[in-house]
């Protein structure tokens, strides 16, 4: 598993270290101070991304509503994504889905939550969702969470992306950095199907099933 370790810092730029990937938090017109807000992301193994959903979907994205949030004499925004579910690949996600992340823009004021993948209306994606609600932006491991997909007109094919735009050739290319070339499935014929990406990741729910807790009834 690829770490680096924590250094808060406030930028205009985005950090990629080589075993990690820093996101930062810039804010246009100074809206509210987020200084030395920064968290570094661990890009994690197939199975451990699996694990640490929630729930996985398939989805489109329908709309996107940003928002005023009021935090005693602070204010900042939020965006709302609402999403069409066309598949449920692990756990039972709320029906309507919408998931709630920092950032976005409202008038003239945008705020940015650099190195966060963009949701874009009618965009369908594979998503792993965590912590909605709760976390600054739901999913696993931020930008390792998204996996949009494109259809490639030359096969009829849908084909797995990474959120960065490169092709997902095999499950173990998730935790290769985002800046880094998919040297682990360039051997293959071609990307992954949203299909064939589904079923792997059923698979490891099959192998790694989330144990209840000892004391539960």
């Amino acid at each position: 598993m690829r770490k680096h370790s924590l250094s808060p810092t406030v930028s205009s730029g985005v950090n990629h270290p080589r075993n990690g990937f820093r996101v930062v938090l810039a804010l246009a017109l100074s809206l509210i101070s987020f200084r030395g807000l920064a968290t570094t992301v661990v890009a994690p193994e197939f199975d451990s991304l699996v694990a640490q959903a929630d729930y996985v979907v398939r989805a489109v994205v329908r709309s996107q509503t940003a928002e005023w949030r009021i935090d005693g004499p602070n204010r900042h925004i939020m965006t709302k994504v609402a999403l069409d579910v066309t598949e449920v690949i692990k756990g039972t996600p709320p029906s309507p889905l919408v998931l709630e992340m920092l950032g976005g823009s409202i008038g003239k004021y945008r705020m940015v939550v650099e190195g966060t993948p963009s949701f874009i209306v009618g965009e369908e994606s594979i998503l792993f969702v965590h912590g909605n609600g709760r976390q600054f932006f739901p999913l696993v491991a931020i930008m390792y969470g998204m996996y949009p997909i494109a259809l490639d007109t030359a096969s009829g094919l849908r084909l797995v992306h990474r959120s960065n735009g490169s092709p997902l050739y095999d499950v173990k290319d998730v935790s290769q950095p985002m800046t880094a070339a998919n040297a682990l499935g360039q051997g293959a014929a071609r990307p992954l199907t949203s299909a064939e990406f589904a079923n792997k990741i059923r698979a490891s729910v099959s192998l790694h099933p989330v144990l209840p807790p000892a004391n539960a009834n």
